[in-house]
């Protein structure tokens, strides 16, 4: 049974959105930061950071879905996920605070 056009680019799409917030829960869950925000913030945050990272990664991850190398292509998102929103955060909430950012 062949998938179609519509069900393919939206496997895509999931696949590489599910690891880039996964990778932001197992961040603050496993190993997170000395000023990690909550994680409601970080995943509020997630959502436009994740529109800005994904989609160059996307048209990779589809031409790997059908060998092996998709897992490295998501362990890759799951990375940037772990470290560019936590980053973002701690950012953001210092420059709404009135400090300088660095």
């Amino acid at each position: 049974m062949e998938t179609t056009f519509w069900l393919n680019n939206v496997l895509v799409v999931l696949v590489a959105f599910v690891p880039y917030f996964l990778g932001i829960v197992i961040r603050k869950k496993a190993m997170p930061g000395p000023n990690s925000p909550p994680l409601g913030k970080q995943l509020l945050l997630g959502v436009p950071v994740s529109l800005v990272v994904l989609p160059p990664m996307i048209p990779v991850l589809a031409k790997t879905m059908a060998d092996w190398s998709i897992l490295a292509t998501c362990g890759l998102i799951m990375e940037q996920g772990m470290i560019l929103n936590e980053t973002a955060t701690a950012q953001l909430t210092r420059l709404a605070s009135g400090g300088k950012a660095t």
